[in-house]
């Protein structure tokens, strides 16, 4: 029996695709691919989300139990672009893999001094704030406040 899953967007569009419960998220991706456009919505950057759960592409849909009342986040994170100053590779070199990003730099400036000493002289030691004794005639506080009679 096939079922309707209702996707959202992070612009608020709202789509339906058909599935069959036995096909994997995978399968759903790609769905959404065919229907929005791989530009917009390539598989390798969809994140699709379903009840605070972001949903694993080897997964039957079925597994998670999606409610087409309810609807799925379709969340598109765009791909890393290479680091400035980096060049594509020569045609025919080798194909090694480039060495891991380091730290930042640490950067050329000084930090600035610690702030100068405020101009006021400092409070004077207060002794602690005691409550007032309650006198005859005072109300009780709350915690004597009890059933009336």
């Amino acid at each position: 029996m096939a079922v309707t899953v209702t996707l959202k967007t992070l612009q608020q569009q709202t789509f339906k695709i058909r599935m069959e419960p036995h096909e994997t998220v995978r399968v759903l991706k790609e769905k959404i691919e065919a229907a929005k456009g791989s530009d917009a919505f390539p598989v390798a950057g969809q994140k699709l989300i379903y009840a605070g759960k972001i949903l694993s592409d080897d997964v039957p849909i079925r597994e998670y139990r999606i409610d087409e009342r309810n609807f799925v986040v379709v969340m598109v994170t765009k791909a890393k672009s290479a680091p400035l100053g980096s060049t594509a590779p020569e045609p025919g070199g080798t194909s090694e893999p480039a060495p891991a990003p380091g730290p930042p730099p640490a950067p050329d400036t000084v930090p600035p001094p610690p702030a100068a000493p405020s101009e006021e002289p400092p409070a004077p030691d207060l002794p602690p704030v005691t409550p007032p004794e309650p006198t005859a005639g005072s109300v009780p506080p709350p915690k004597q406040w009890g059933a009336l009679g």
